[in-house]
């Protein structure tokens, strides 16, 4: 895939070089808020199947 390709993808086409940047900063915030989301629903399921029933 070109840069060109991934640019367009990615909604990078037409941008200064300063819109580049903060467009890429954002997605990259975005996608750290998304694992840490999933990272935390996938530990609170592990926690849930670990404890043990009442006895």
């Amino acid at each position: 895939m070109s840069q060109e390709d991934r640019d367009a993808r990615l909604g990078l086409t037409g941008l200064t070089s300063e819109q580049r940047r903060q467009r890429i900063a954002e997605m990259e915030h975005d996608l750290a808020r998304k694992y840490a989301v999933a990272k935390a629903t996938l530990d609170a399921a592990r926690a849930s199947r670990r404890k043990l029933p009442d006895a």
